[in-house]
């Protein structure tokens, strides 16, 4: 009995926490450590003492650390899974000696005791002298030297700001060790996991410096530089401000200081030294706020302490509050890192983006730093949670008025909106393009960088749709009820479902097993709204909805009346009913792929749409929005606008529409005016165009007509194309479809692309009549198929290759009905590009042949392209119109296929084309000699290369005769985006952007000074030029 009576404190203390945090149990450390800075080495040589506490039930006979900076060396796990990656950018194999890090430790004891020990890679591991009895406590002790790597991936020496010492992940780190056993994870360049205690730090290095760190200043007075200022405790909230200039070197301190810092119920330790820091220094509700930047940008960041705390009081105000006695913001690292009590982030930034890095990285300190989570395993915890948190500071505190920055003939040309859908736009793309992962994906192993950062951006989405469907009241008691319950603790996301669950009552193991394990996704539809007045005034509302995927969600309906008021339902999918909806309507199981629900209304309802704030990840809301009537849903909800480029910022919740008139020449058909409407839905699907012309020369009206998305018969990275077109005489229907596999990862290629075509053409307008691109009358029905292999490698050096097959078989009619034959054509053409020597250099290499009697559209033309491609260029199909002459002096050229752009100059067309061809040309880029000149705007906009190209156009059958016919030429080629030269001109953008080019318009001039060939009237040396366009 006395006994039970001592532990009764115990039991009441655990009585209120549910069994899950009860019977927790989690290891605890002391670390005390010495460091004594080699600044001209970047070096230091360390002591270290470490307290362990053995929590667990498992009797210890060994302990890892994690020694981070070996990972900062040639052939490191780091290294070689970063060169593993599509887009790894670290490029560590490059480090020299000196900026390379290394650990070496010198000696270790447990308890005095000596110890055995071995390396391997980045982990320690110590072979204890005695084991480790739960409950029991050792002490570790070691001394090592470590070379400071130069900064590459958040710690090191030198950021590419100046910033001289940023010590991140700096000392040996005990592993964590809990109910999973040792977490021993080799660093491969991303997330953390440590154990909780306290630190103990003492650092020696020139006086000159000023550091900052994770923890308090144990000797203020003693190290100065600001840290002595002490805040009168006048008992508000609100913030006093007090600034403080440290000009260390003027003081003429030298010699070394020792900084020495404590910091009590944390899981790691970080610091920052710079000489040239400016300390500024804030204070809000009892906690200390310090601010480092260089003097150089001290004025950009004048606003920071603000931006801080204006985040702290918000973060506190809705989340918890933060517990810890000081914050500093210090700019240092490489990006945005977070660290207990301490950010590092790059200093030179606009006010938005300070704000919103600061806020991101103070978020951390709930959603990291109080509440621990396994970042290695579940990223998402921490990264969501404070995206979440970054957004909605930004939204509330920091820059609640966002405008549009276009104004004029821009605003309506560059669509423009602020929606919050936006910050998880990438999501939606990596979901619909088949390449998002589940975020239970340990970060390390995602497949690329892309797809990693989506621990950021679905996370939030995730965190963002559990407040939607919860409500903002009883999420953030939710939130912090998770804070409070497991701050200075190491949680799960079972953790996190099971303190939401207890909060709110509603049970929410489906929803984190859909959106956190799983990868399904989501597309929910309505099918039709009805509404009829019933005898007693009141309407009788009926809404029809389809499951088409597989995630199962609750649903917020908005309903519009027909006075134009607005209405909420929501549809559950289990016993909890969400509070504060005007209608709450029956349950939605989760068998049932369709619902119908039937309810009274006060009015008329005119339209329902589904999620209307666009929280939740439905991957498709062309359907999310009906009304009633059946001519209101013929067509999807749609945003319509003149010249609206709405490429570059696409609508989520209704299909685009874009309208403009054209107007075209052509000296066969005379002025040519016209109207377009062509449409698209976000992530290239449903992309529609209509579009009509008249040709007021001829009478003729010719059509465009094309469709193409994605075509989920063949799975993902599928499309389907379909088009019926009349343009300048020539008709065109046909279909095709495409298949990449396997798929590839969100940063790479496709490496194989397979293609599958069928088309109808015939000439129904006037023989073109000149020679620059010759055409047979009569229909011909062509069937073809092709292949692509693609790839691109980091080889040190960019590299690009392409590969392309393709195969057609066609049959011909004449004119008159008569057919007239068959033909096959094969074509194989390949492209590469690579730098070296900071030059560009390409290669391509061209091989087309014919059997039978291709018509004369297909001809292979050894100095451009076959008549039927330069017809789809709207500048060659001009060209091709003009007067008979003009196609024997023209010097237009189109080189996709034939290389030989000498052969413009000869004067005879039809010398240029042949059933089969054979070249190749080899470029040498970057050598415009006026990029970097200032005072020539305008040429530093051209591409310059020199190139030269040789082969065999074979005019009828492949003989071996006809390979002693060599054309070769070289020649110096000036190319620039057409768009760019306009812009470069100081054209209003928008007038830039209206002129709708799918792709940038290349202008090119080949000057092809030396040439070889028995076509031409002149060899050798001569003045020969081609102008190229592209589309």
């Amino acid at each position: 009995m006395p006994r039970l009576l001592r532990l009764l404190p115990l039991l009441l203390l655990l009585s209120p926490l549910p069994a899950s945090v009860a019977h927790a149990w989690q290891q605890r450390v002391e670390y005390t450590m010495e460091i004594a800075l080699d600044v001209p080495a970047h070096s230091y040589d360390g002591k270290q003492t470490l307290r362990y506490t053995n929590n667990s039930p498992d009797t210890l006979r060994e302990v890892f650390y994690h020694l981070y900076y070996e990972a900062f060396k040639p052939g490191s796990v780091m290294d070689r899974r970063n060169e593993s990656l599509p887009d790894g950018h670290l490029h560590i194999g490059s480090l020299s000696t000196d900026e390379q890090g290394q650990v070496a430790i010198a000696a270790m004891t447990q308890d005095g005791l000596p110890v055995e020990w071995d390396v391997e890679e980045t982990i320690l591991r110590v072979r204890l002298a005695q084991p480790l009895l739960p409950g029991a406590t050792t002490s570790l002790a070691m001394a090592w030297r470590t070379r400071i790597p130069k900064l590459t991936r958040r710690g090191g020496w030198m950021s590419r700001e100046g910033v001289e010492f940023s010590m991140s992940q700096w000392y040996p780190k005990l592993c964590e060790y809990d109910a999973s056993g040792w977490h021993n994870d080799e660093y491969a360049g991303r997330e953390f996991y440590g154990v909780w205690g306290n630190f103990n730090v003492a650092i020696t290095l020139p006086a000159r410096y000023v550091v900052g760190a994770t923890g308090t200043v144990m000797n203020p007075q003693e190290v100065r530089c600001g840290y002595q200022v002490e805040f009168p405790n006048n008992g508000r909230p609100s913030p006093s401000y007090h600034d403080t200039i440290i000009a260390e070197p003027a003081k003429g301190e030298t010699g070394m200081k020792t900084w020495r810092f404590r910091a009590e119920n944390v899981h790691d330790f970080a610091w920052v030294a710079d000489p040239d820091y400016l300390h500024r220094i804030a204070q809000w509700n009892g906690i200390t706020i310090h601010i480092l930047v260089k003097r150089g940008i001290a004025f950009a960041w004048g606003n920071a302490a603000e931006y801080t705390i204006r985040s702290m009081e918000y973060f506190t105000r809705r989340f918890g509050e933060y517990t810890w006695p000081q914050f500093t913001v210090a700019m240092a690292g490489d990006g945005g890192m977070e660290y207990p009590m301490l950010i590092m982030i790059t200093g030179n930034r606009g006010q938005q983006s300070l704000a919103s890095v600061i806020a991101h990285e103070l978020g951390h300190q709930w959603f990291y730093g109080m509440v621990g989570n396994n970042e290695t395993q579940e990223a998402w915890m921490d990264e969501g949670f404070t995206q979440f948190l970054t957004e909605e500071a930004m939204r509330n505190v920091l820059f609640p008025l966002r405008t549009n920055p276009f104004t004029g003939l821009d605003a309506m040309i560059y669509p423009w909106d602020d929606h919050p859908w936006r910050d998880v736009e990438s999501t939606y793309g990596l979901t619909v393009g088949g390449f998002i992962e589940p975020l239970s994906t340990f970060h390390d192993w995602h497949s690329d960088g892309l797809t990693a950062r989506e621990v950021y951006f679905k996370g939030m989405a995730v965190v963002r749709m559990l407040r939607d469907m919860l409500g903002e009241d009883l999420f953030d008691h939710g939130i912090r009820t998770y804070v409070n319950r497991w701050r200075y603790r190491h949680p799960s996301y079972r953790d996190f479902e099971k303190a939401m669950e207890d909060a709110t009552g509603m049970r929410l193991d489906w929803f984190f097993n859909q959106w956190v394990v799983q990868n399904t996704t989501c597309d929910y539809a309505i099918d039709a709204v009805g509404c009829q007045q019933a005898p007693n005034g009141t309407w009788q509302t009926t809404v029809e909805l389809s499951n088409r995927d597989h995630v199962v969600m609750p649903l917020d309906l908005q309903l519009h009346y027909d006075d134009g008021t607005i209405a909420t339902a929501n549809i559950p999918i289990e016993f909890w009913r969400k509070p504060g909806m005007d209608f709450n309507l029956p349950r939605w199981s989760w068998m049932e792929r369709k619902y119908r629900a039937t309810f009274a209304t006060p009015k008329r309802v005119e339209k329902v749409v589904v999620d209307p704030s666009l929280s939740m990840l439905d991957l498709d809301r062309t359907n999310n929005t009906a009304s009633t009537g059946f001519l209101a849903n013929l067509l999807p909800e749609s945003s319509v606008g003149w010249w609206t480029r709405w490429e570059y910022s696409q609508p989520l919740e209704k299909y685009a529409i874009r309208l403009r008139p054209t107007l075209w020449y052509a000296q066969a058909d005379g002025v040519q005016p016209g109207f377009v409407a062509d449409g698209g839905y976000i992530y290239d699907r449903y992309n529609a165009k209509a579009g009509l012309y008249y040709n007021v020369k001829s009478g003729r009206v010719d059509y465009d007509v094309r469709y193409n998305s994605t075509f989920g018969l063949l799975g993902q990275q599928s499309r389907v194309d379909l088009f019926a077109t009349n343009n300048d005489g020539v008709q065109k229907w046909g279909f095709q479809l495409t298949k990449k596999i396997p798929m590839p990862t969100a940063a790479q290629y496709s490496p194989h692309t397979f293609r599958l075509a069928a088309e109808r053409e015939v000439l129904v307008g006037p023989n073109y009549p000149n020679a620059l691109a010759p055409w047979s009358g009569g229909p011909s029905n062509i069937i073809s198929f092709g292949y692509q292999f693609a790839t691109l490698q980091r080889l040190g050096n960019f590299f690009r290759t392409d590969l392309s097959f393709d195969a057609s078989f066609a049959s011909r009619v004449r004119s008159g009905g008569e057919r007239q034959g068959e033909f096959t054509q094969w074509t194989l053409q390949s492209q590469g590009a690579w730098r070296w020597l900071g030059l560009q250099f390409g290669g391509d290499l061209f091989a087309g042949t014919s059997v039978g009697d291709p018509p004369d559209q297909r001809l292979f033309n050894a100095a451009g392209a076959r008549s039927i491609q330069m017809h789809q260029n709207p500048i060659h199909r001009l060209a091709m119109n003009a007067r008979p002459g003009f196609g024997a002096r023209n010097h237009l050229a189109l080189p996709t296929e034939g290389y030989l752009l000498s052969l413009l100059s000869n004067g005879f067309a039809e010398t240029r084309y042949g059933r089969s061809l054979l070249n190749g040309r080899i470029t040498v880029g970057n050598l415009n000699p006026f990029a970097s000149l200032i005072s020539v705007p305008y040429l530093r906009e051209f591409d310059v290369a020199a190139y030269a190209a040789a082969g065999w156009l074979f005019p009828g059958e492949v003989t071996f005769g006809g390979f002693r016919t060599l054309h070769a030429e070289a020649g110096v080629v000036a190319s620039a985006d057409l768009l760019e030269l306009l812009d470069e001109l100081f054209l209003p953008s928008a007038i830039v952007a209206a002129l709708d080019s799918p792709a940038p318009v290349r202008l090119s001039l080949h000057l092809p000074f030396w040439a070889s060939s028995p076509l031409l009237p002149k060899e050798g040396v001569a003045y020969r030029f081609a102008i190229g366009v592209s589309l």
